[in-house]
Parts: structure tokens; sequence; C-alpha cells
């Protein structure tokens, strides 16, 4: 598969995903960026916000930042999962006999 994921670092992509990978695999880490994502969102407001706002300029930029980062992964990971027509179906064993 060696499927590229793109950052916003560095200039080539990061690293690949291995050829056996399974669609299950796929969305595990998918909900496990967007669950990581939506905790470090929830630090960005209401009487959490507050403590953000009062952080440095650039500790607030590189934040966001990695924020960022997170949800260009999960879109890419979105897109390989989409690519693969995943319904909830466990594909370890299909894939494994390929």
């Amino acid at each position: 598969m060696n499927t590229p994921l793109n950052f916003p670092a560095p200039a080539a992509p990061l690293y690949v995903l291995a050829d056996n990978v399974d669609t299950l695999t796929l969305v595990d880490q998918l909900s496990a960026r967007l669950a990581q994502l939506q905790a470090m969102l929830a630090m960005t407001r209401s009487n959490a916000g507050e403590m953000f706002r009062r952080m440095d300029a650039e500790y607030q930029e590189h934040y966001l930042w990695a924020c960022g980062m997170i949800a260009d992964e999960a879109r890419d990971l979105m897109r390989m999962v989409e690519g693969r027509g995943f319904a909830g179906v466990d594909d370890r064993r299909e894939r494994e006999r390929v």
C-alpha cells in the first residue's frame, strides 16, 4: 500500500503505512487521533480556554499548530478508510489472504 501521509512540518511524507495494514487498524488510529484532538481543543474554550488565552502567544500558536497537524492526519486516514469502502466490517482475514 505504501500510502504517504503528508504533514505541514516536513517537506516530504513522514511515514508510510505497512502494506498489510487492515481497515480496522486505520479506523482505530483515526478514532484515537480524533479523541486526542477533541481533548486538545476542549482546552481552548470555556473555563479551560481562559487559561489557554493566558498562555504566551507563541505557545498558543504551537498548540493550535499541533491541533492542525492532528486534523490533517485524521483527514488522510479518513480518505484511506473511505477508499476501502469501509462499512464497519473487520477485513483482517480478507486482507491476510491477499
